[in-house]
């Protein structure tokens, strides 16, 4: 698709501005802006995004923290939870991959009746260690229970979900997360797993449309998550339409969607529209949160996470741009997207 104009940028940035400075700005949800981090951010990148940036999304690997069966090792979960409670930021984790003792391969899901049963009991330990109640907050000055919870990651995506993409086998292993969370802690959210407009995969509205049709599919969530990747507004626009549009058509146009990754790249190793140098990067952040911000009403949208922190040394053979897609590069040093991302945070926060 064609890319923007200079004007329709600079018309974009000025229609966030009129948002933000309305009475309708007031009601920008609390959490809105969120990054995506790659690897386990430091003491260092929490007490850098204090105040600017309002939740983290963060895997919870299944085969890392339960490696065999009942065995737990929370270290690294408990040190990004506890960093960012102290930095008084959300934590949004997406639990996702089997263990080898489960299943043959991380990204099948356990759908048979003994892996459902194990995954349902791996979920309850984790409500019951960082939810309200937990155990993980007994004696911590710093408390920010996890309240949401996203079930998997890109299921409609080969990458995360195999043997064969399935809307319905989806719908199972939410209903059976959903059911176990709630009866943990009932007022804690449903997320689903984001979905990706991705070419080894389902359409996002396509996959949105058949996860919606399986009976009782939208009482299994609270909120719903997109990837709507875009390397221009347009894009953005086209694929956050045609999800909203499946989830009206699907009794489910009343939910609040979360964009839990988008981001473009300042550079990569592979060629790709996704890279568009470090001043590109910035300006397409800028006119991406702009949008959404205007339009947040119309597509409900509850929170945009930036893809992602900081950037990193190995190439994705999978992502042709994530390597270069933070908002800081690899020496810690800040982008100019990490100060428009500062800029549009604040203000959205100054009434």
């Amino acid at each position: 698709m064609p890319r923007v104009t200079r004007a329709a940028a600079v018309l974009a940035v000025i229609a966030a501005i009129t948002v933000l400075a309305s009475p309708a700005a007031a009601k920008v949800p609390a959490g809105f802006f969120g990054v995506v981090p790659q690897a386990l951010p430091s003491t260092g990148d929490f007490g850098r995004m204090e105040g600017t940036v309002e939740t983290v999304r963060m895997p919870i690997f299944w085969l890392e923290v339960e490696p065999r069966e009942g065995e737990y090792d929370f270290a690294n979960v408990d040190k990004e939870v506890e960093g960012a409670a102290e930095a008084g930021i959300r934590v949004l984790p997406f639990v996702y991959g089997s263990p080898g003792w489960v299943e043959r391969a991380q990204a099948v899901a356990p759908l048979a009746a003994r892996p459902l049963a194990e995954w349902k009991e791996f979920l309850r330990v984790l409500v019951r260690r960082y939810g309200p109640r937990g155990s993980f907050w007994v004696g911590n000055a710093h408390r920010v229970p996890i309240r949401r919870w996203q079930i998997w990651n890109e299921p409609n995506f080969r990458l995360y979900w195999e043997p064969k993409i399935e809307p319905a086998g989806y719908a199972k292993l939410l209903r059976a997360s959903a059911t176990t969370i709630r009866g943990v802690d009932p007022g804690a959210k449903i997320v689903l797993a984001g979905i990706a407009p991705v070419g080894y995969g389902m359409k996002t509205w396509v996959f949105m449309k058949r996860l919606l049709a399986v009976p009782g599919a939208r009482h299994d969530f609270d909120f719903a998550a997109d990837h709507p990747y875009s390397a221009n507004i347009l894009e953005l626009d086209y694929q956050l339409e045609k999800v909203r549009a499946a989830m009206v058509a699907g009794g489910a146009g009343r939910k609040p969607l979360l964009v839990t990754e988008f981001g473009v790249a300042s550079h990569g190793d592979y060629p790709s529209a996704f890279v568009e140098g470090e001043e590109g990067q910035a300006r397409f952040l800028r006119d991406a949160y702009a949008r959404l911000l205007q339009m947040r009403h119309r597509w409900r949208i509850a929170g945009a996470y930036w893809y992602t922190w900081q950037d990193e040394v190995q190439a994705d053979p999978h992502c042709g741009f994530c390597q270069g897609a933070g908002l800081l590069r690899l020496n810690g040093t800040a982008k100019p997207a990490w100060f428009a991302y500062q800029r549009l945070a604040i203000a959205s926060r100054r009434r």
